[in-house]
């Protein structure tokens, strides 16, 4: 069965269903503009509405729906009366606009007796006498009811107006409101731009944007389901089909029409097949642009003929030579094409602007006519779009001489030595991505480059970067550092973070030869040589790897900006702590919003235990900088460590009001919700909020959700659907995603109930399952890790130590818990007492387990680090002071500022 027919250039014609179907990224707009006509249907405010885009964009057809949507609504139909008139309406003057409103009307509600009175007044000679009478029969009509007037291309209609017919409709429109209208226009012409003429300030103006890549991939996905081709559909959402429409994007530049008439290409897979539908797109497509420049002036086309001459982006001094005119009459013309649609600003270097085609389609149609028996440009063009470098060589054998073979050729050259236009365009996407935070959108666009390029270097680099954020499985980031590697073996940084994550997952030997080609290529780089001195020292060479660590400092210097301290840090934030802390207070105070060095920090406080110093810190920081959600996420954390889990909601309730994103950025925002809900008993809430979030970017975010999911239903007594679904995360999840912290399900079972039946329930089956996976190690780990929890006010010294005995008697006997219990006992001896030489009965290896983050935890007196953090909190408010102050002086005031900010504050 065949598709309703859509017309591509007159979207009008097409029935109601097929414009639905096809209409994406613009509901919300055409929401608004539907509930604007139903207010002034029904009321005395009056919206008058204009859309403005170049042609192809779209305004019509969100016209032509909005129709449809009016009249199928027969409660707002009956309070209307509309008239929606030609969209190329040829009107000499105002009584022309009223005859052909009131023509429209007459014919769309086929009144006889309006017919009747429209032919007396066209038997009058005078159309001076006709203006009052149509004005007169046009309030008649309407009555009671609101005039909804539809004008496509409104520039042209008050430009043939001219400003005494401007006037009068302006006049008109005001002493009788009856009427809304909604209007297009290529773009703002002078009648509504300029502040001195009729209609400024009288329309809500609405400008529509080019598709992006996601508008395009929806737009042909509905055609091909609408056509019955699910196949087309699913190929069109796989990366590779995804790919492709970004090769009709770069081509497009956004404009719908363009994808419309380009559907058809999107089923052809033989080059055979290629070739005729895509000659036969440029003979459909060329009059449409050509018609395009015959609207221009003289010198607007001169100006596109220009830039459609020289390809590349343009400055406007170029423009004006190859015009031999002046730079400031082209670029008033510049500024005129770029509203109608026509060019695009690239990039402004210094004080040079650069324009280029907004649509490389119409440099391509232009071009044609201009072949004379050469390839065809737009042609080979689409060919180094549509296919990789790989398959054009694939594709273009020796030896055959057709025309198909022929472009094939000349794409194929082009190939050899032009930068793939598609990895480019993936490329900046990739980087947008990346700094805007969106880990997820790049790591996508990242694969879809790799999929065209599998040799390019750059992607392979930023996909890698994009698991590590995501926090994807350490195997899979290996593999991308690895892929570096083949293509450049000597790209230092990806030998450096292959060692870094073959340690993580144990793999030390492994990781010394990585650290080890690392060093040869970056051989002064201090953290390089740190780097390689822990590879040394995981594998027993000790002596050997102090060289390095003696090395490093002299190597670093004195750093000078921000990131030099973060960086300093780094280096030392596994081996000496609290000079990872003093360096990263050094970068905060050349620049307080260095994001990164904040959270060090927090990570460090964490590690040490110093829960109370983290809270006054990050609640400082949230009245500093209330705008960073980061900064209300963390003092969240700190909170619910404290126990104040109240104000930990409230926090992280902040944090997503300011950043809605933050869990799929991947901080986890929800999940700590979810733990605060339980651990104030409050688990049915804990479980709509589990089931209401979107499935997790990473898979160690999806590890702790599971988790947590499971251990809710448990505590809502779905015991066996808990413990079956504990079973299938423990079985899912590898070893190497997890740390001692992601097992707060311990915590939570203390900071739930004093009840040691409970305990034991719990205990019991965490004991069987995590032996049955071989994972009694990490559960052991984790009841290290969360000794914090003894230092909550409610916890008595008694409950530790009932909370010990459990754990004793139930997992005594099991070696793997041996350790853990023995220092699960130290730090309740530590807690009751406070006396080091319990400590100091443990052997030195196992007492670096707890210590220093064990003291830390049940101190009251400051100690030094206290001291320098409430110092570095003090500098960084009056940095923090002192920029805002500045921003608030006149210029002339800071131009002699005595104290400038830092280099990279």
């Amino acid at each position: 069965m065949n598709a309703p027919y859509h017309s591509t250039f007159t979207p009008s014609q097409s029935d109601p269903e097929t414009l639905e179907d096809l209409f994406v990224a613009r509901e919300k707009l055409a929401q608004r503009i539907l509930d604007g006509i139903q207010e002034s249907a029904t009321g005395a405010n009056k919206h008058q509405r204009l859309l403005i885009g170049p042609r192809g964009i779209g305004k019509t057809h969100l016209v032509a729906l909005l129709h449809h949507r009016v009249r199928r609504d027969a409660e707002l139909d009956d309070r209307l009366r509309i008239a929606w008139l030609p969209e190329d309406p040829y009107i000499a003057g105002y009584h022309n606009l009223l005859l052909l409103i009131l023509q429209t009307l007459q014919q769309t509600y086929a009144l006889e007796t309006l017919r009747q009175r429209l032919e007396d007044v066209l038997d009058l000679e005078d159309a001076n006498q006709a203006e009052p009478l149509l004005e007169q029969l046009l309030v008649e009509f309407v009555g009671d009811k609101t005039l909804l007037l539809i004008v496509e291309n409104l520039d042209d209609l008050l430009a043939n107006l001219k400003e005494t017919g401007q006037r009068k409709l302006r006049a008109f429109l005001q002493n009788h409101p009856i009427t809304t209208l909604l209007a297009t226009a290529t773009s703002l012409s002078e009648a509504v731009a300029e502040r001195e003429n009729t209609f400024h300030g009288f329309f809500k103006i609405h400008t529509l944007d080019p598709f992006t890549v996601e508008d395009a991939v929806r737009l042909l996905t509905r055609m091909a389901q609408r056509a019955g081709s699910d196949d087309l559909a699913n190929a069109l959402c796989s990366p590779m089909g995804r790919a492709r429409v970004r090769a009709v994007h770069y081509l497009a530049g956004g404009n719908p029409r363009i994808y419309v008439v380009f559907y058809d290409f999107l089923t052809r897979e033989s080059l055979d097949d290629l070739v005729r539908p895509f000659m036969k797109l440029i003979d459909e497509l060329t009059p449409y642009y050509q018609a395009r420049m015959d609207r221009l002036a003289p010198l607007q086309r001169s100006i596109i003929d220009i830039m459609r001459r020289l390809r590349g982006a343009v400055t406007i001094k170029e423009i004006a030579r190859q015009a031999m005119n002046t730079s400031q009459t082209i670029s008033a013309q510049l500024g005129k094409l770029k509203d109608l649609g026509y060019v695009i600003q690239a990039a402004a270097l210094g004080r040079s602007n650069y324009y280029e085609l907004r649509e490389p389609l119409m440099r391509f149609c232009l071009e044609v006519k201009e072949q004379r028996g050469r390839t065809v440009e737009l042609f080979v063009q689409f060919l180094r779009v549509w296919y990789s470098a790989t398959e054009l060589a694939r594709l273009a054998p020796d030896g055959v001489i057709s025309l198909e073979q022929t472009h094939l050729r000349e794409a194929m050259q082009r190939a050899q030595s032009e930068l793939d236009p598609v990895c480019s365009m993936l490329k900046t996407d990739f980087q947008t991505y990346l700094i805007a935070g969106n880990h997820q959108a790049a790591l996508e666009a990242a694969e879809l480059a790799i999929q065209r390029d599998n040799d390019d270097k750059e992607s392979w680099f930023c996909k890698a970067l994009c698991l590590e954020k995501l926090d994807h499985d350490l195997e899979e980031q290996l593999a991308c550092w690895r892929q570096v590697t083949e293509i450049d073996p000597e790209n230092g940084l990806a030998w450096l973070s292959q060692e870094i994550i073959l340690s993580q997952l144990g793999r030390f030997e492994e990781a010394l030869l990585a650290s080890a080609k690392a060093l040869v290529l970056k051989a002064d780089n201090y953290f390089f040589n740190i780097s390689h001195a822990w590879s040394l020292k995981r594998v027993g060479r000790h002596a050997e790897a102090q060289t390095y660590f003696d090395k490093a400092p002299e190597l670093i210097g004195e750093p000078k900006t921000a990131h030099a301290w973060i960086q300093s840090g780094l280096v030392w934030v596994m081996d000496r702590p609290e000079e990872a802390l003093r360096a990263f207070g050094k970068a905060l105070e050349l620049n307080p919003r260095a994001i990164d060095s904040w959270g060090f920090i927090w990570d460090l406080f964490e590690e040490q235990g110093r829960y109370r110093l983290w809270h006054r810190m990050a609640e400082q920081m949230t009245a500093l900088l209330p705008e960073e959600p980061i900064f209300w996420f963390s003092f969240g954390i700190a909170n619910a460590e404290l126990g104040r889990y109240e104000a930990a909601l409230t926090a992280y309730d902040r944090a997503l009001k300011i950043d809605p994103e933050l869990n799929k950025k991947g901080i986890p925002a929800d999940l700590h919700r979810t733990v605060v809900l339980s651990n104030l008993g409050r688990h049915t809430a804990a479980l709509e909020v589990l089931e209401s979030t979107p499935a997790p970017a990473s898979e160690i975010i999806q590890f702790r959700h599971d988790l947590v999911h499971a251990d809710t239903l448990m505590w809502l007594d779905r015991w066996e659907e808990g413990c079956a679904e504990l079973d299938d995360v423990l079985n899912r999840f590898a070893p190497g995603l997890w740390t001692g912290w992601d097992l707060y399900i311990i915590t939570k079972l203390i900071r739930g109930t004093q009840n040691p039946a409970i305990w034991k329930r719990f205990i019991s089956v965490w004991l069987e399952l995590f032996a049955r996976h071989e994972r009694l190690t990490k559960l052991g780990q984790g009841l290290v890790w969360r000794i914090r929890a003894l230092t909550l006010p409610w916890i008595s010294d008694s409950v530790a130590r009932a909370w010990h005995d459990t754990w004793q008697e139930l997992a005594g006997d099991l070696e793997e818990m041996a350790l853990p219990l023995r220092l699960l006992k130290a730090g309740v001896d530590y807690k009751a007492t406070r006396n080091p030489q319990v400590l100091l009965a443990l052997a030195q290896e196992e007492r670096r387990l707890l210590e220093p983050w064990l003291i830390n935890l049940f101190k009251e007196e400051p100690d030094e680090i206290d001291r320098e953090m409430e110092n570095l909190l003090h500098v960084v408010k009056q940095r923090l002071t002192r920029a805002v102050d500045s921003e608030l002086m006149p210029r002339a005031a800071t131009t002699n500022a005595a104290d400038p900010p830092a280099a990279d504050a």
